[in-house]
């Protein structure tokens, strides 16, 4: 991997420039490679080290390829054959194989692939459809340019969670807090407890996530649906802890530590604009993940196998070829935004687990498109009519994004007593 940039080098030329060393633009720099290994790619990162400390985690049934296994198999840590969701009135388990994908695979994989072709250590001041202008002055001139800059954090550590920005959003936000640990004896998990929400809620949508990697060393992750971004580390570790105690475990030592801050958007506001002249967003930063999961594999996977088909990939080619590509997409995360809102605006905050607890009460099938962000018409109209039981007026206010602005801009201009909010504080908020 090839030290920053610096300024006695001269200006570089390449076909792909990727700014951003993180998940997609990782991903997409290696099936470009792998489709054409020609072709000269750069991948520019501000940070001292690519991808962070982060898991990813994917079902099967969220990729549309059926390819897509081929070229990702390098990259996985782990696969399952099923996993589980447990709410206080349901307990269900899924049938198929889900993999974990992690940031030291990823990171091992692009060194190799890529090489001195990544640059780290080396901030972009300004980027075009055709060049990218480094901190020190040296530019990089390139047919396409691609902008998967996404999630911002000075140093990428837990002191530092992964936060990503939503200035003018109108968003909550999930948030977690991850460790692994070793054990001192056998778990006894033979596959992933994707959500565990039978805890008391707090903060909002609260729940375990826990993946068994071997016999003894297990990750797991306390989860939030909040309203605000900040994450209380220690107090979160020690829940985790105590979480690990009750089930009867106990900790060797621990070995990783993650966290994260996503926002989930609640209107359309978020979706960062392509326009020509500009370098192409991709990743979270053109708004490629599922809105209310905050998953992002399965449109990383579609959006850098739709990229390498393109035999003239320049700027502009990809940038109309997306656009064409997201017009169905749109149309169902306009639909995961309306479950955002139902989630963060009309949902009182301890009973926001309702709302996924109703959907994953429905068929197979339906929760498989919903969480591969494939939902058909016929599902949106199924997962309407099942609303969980949240006050009707707010559900009425929640269905039009404009209603939403209007309420906030409304509260942003009159004194705070002069507007009545749509929604409690949390118990955590009260509590402190």
């Amino acid at each position: 991997m090839a030290e920053p940039i610096g300024q006695k080098q001269k200006d570089l030329r390449s076909d792909v420039v990727i700014v951003g060393g993180g998940f997609a633009g990782l991903l997409t720099a290696l099936k470009l490679h792998a489709t054409k290994p020609d072709r000269h790619i750069i991948v520019v990162d501000a940070a001292d080290k690519l991808a962070g400390h982060q898991t990813w985690f994917f079902h099967e049934s969220e990729l549309s390829n059926s390819e897509s296994l081929s070229w990702l198999s390098p990259l996985i840590d782990k696969e399952w054959t099923e996993c589980s969701y447990q709410f206080p009135r349901l307990a269900s388990t899924r049938q198929g194989r889900c993999f974990a994908i992690r940031s030291e695979d990823l990171r091992r994989v692009a060194k190799e692939r890529l090489g001195d072709d990544i640059y780290v250590n080396s901030p972009v001041t300004r980027l075009s459809e055709s060049h990218v202008e480094l901190e020190n002055g040296r530019i990089i001139a390139a047919r396409c340019v691609l902008d998967a800059s996404g999630a911002q954090s000075p140093d990428n550590n837990p002191e530092s969670p992964e936060q990503e920005n939503a200035t003018g959003t109108l968003a909550g936000y999930q948030k977690s807090i991850t460790l692994e640990v070793e054990l001192e004896s056998a778990h006894g998990l033979t596959a992933p407890v994707m959500i565990d929400a039978t805890c008391p809620q707090l903060d909002g949508l609260r729940y375990y996530q826990l993946l068994p990697w071997s016999e003894k060393r297990l990750q797991v992750s306390e989860i939030y649906y909040s309203d605000t971004p900040e994450i209380n580390r220690e107090r979160i570790c020690r829940s985790i802890r105590s979480f690990i105690n009750r089930k009867g475990w106990v900790i060797k030592k621990e070995t990783r530590e993650e966290a994260r801050a996503i926002p989930l958007p609640l209107t359309s506001t978020y979706l960062t604009a392509s326009v020509g002249g500009e370098a192409l967003p991709i990743g979270r930063y053109g708004g490629y993940f599922h809105a209310t999961l905050g998953s992002s594999v399965a449109e990383t996977v579609r959006i850098a196998e739709f990229l390498a088909t393109l035999e003239d990939l320049t700027t502009q080619s990809a940038r109309d070829g997306l656009l064409r590509m997201r017009r169905p997409w749109l149309r169902r995360q306009r639909f995961y935004r309306l479950i955002n809102r139902w989630l963060f605006y009309a949902a009182e905050p301890t009973l926001r687990y309702a709302v996924l607890q109703k959907i994953f009460e429905q068929r197979e099938d339906v929760i498989q498109r919903f969480v591969s962000g494939q939902t058909t018409f016929i599902d949106r109209f199924r997962l309407l009519k099942v609303r969980p039981a949240v006050p009707l007026e707010r559900v009425l206010r929640s269905l039009s994004e404009k209603t939403l602005v209007s309420w906030t801009e409304a509260r942003a201009q009159k004194p705070a007593e002069s507007v009545v909010p749509p929604e409690t504080t949390s118990s955590l908020d009260r509590a402190s």
